[in-house]
């Protein structure tokens, strides 16, 4: 009798484990991750293969090339100038070398002044150009993703591996070359 009521009671406690686990199941939401939908650009090829970027370094090297060449003729000026106080030191005094040579040394450093102004300037313009282009890159990328019901776009370089499917760079240049195909960047100040 006694195992009789030991099996009774077992299959009672079991039962109610086994109906306490279904309810519990039911309960708890699936462990099936919804899918995501997602989209990869390749920011280095856009940069590479953007007009608008094409157009803004083309210019900018331009500009470049218009300050090497005035950079160019002051240097050979202050090597003459250069030459010559070192032609005159044995005929100068100390005192008339030393004042021709801060001369020298007060324009040499005005000159480096200059370079570094330059350089500055001319980043200033292409971070002002590329402010243009990235507006115009993010909408392109919202309209695309809207379209698509994409709902987060990674950068190539921040993936590891992604299906081809998602990749969304050949739109992206097609798009942003249609909407924004040149940048003018305006000339530096002289």
């Amino acid at each position: 009798m006694k195992t009789i009521s030991k099996l009774l009671c077992l299959a009672a406690f079991l039962s109610m484990v086994l109906v306490a686990n279904e309810a519990l199941a039911q309960e708890q939401p699936t462990s099936v991750v919804p899918a995501l939908p997602i989209a990869i650009v390749d920011m280095k090829a856009v940069r590479q293969k953007s007009t608008a970027m094409e157009s803004v370094r083309a210019q900018i090297t331009e500009y470049r090339s218009g300050f090497q060449s005035q950079i160019q003729q002051e240097e050979e000026q202050l090597r003459a100038a250069n030459q010559e106080l070192a032609r005159q030191r044995s005929i100068l005094s100390a005192e008339a070398f030393a004042e021709e040579r801060k001369k020298f040394e007060t324009r040499l450093a005005a000159v480096q002044r200059l370079v570094q102004k330059r350089r500055q300037e001319l980043d200033q313009l292409r971070d002002v150009a590329m402010v243009d282009i990235q507006s115009s890159l993010n909408t392109v990328i919202a309209e695309i993703a809207s379209e698509r019901g994409v709902v987060l776009v990674l950068q190539r370089e921040q993936t590891v591996l992604a299906a081809r499917a998602l990749e969304i760079t050949t739109e992206v240049i097609d798009r942003l070359n249609k909407k924004i195909p040149t940048v003018v960047v305006p000339p530096p100040s002289n």
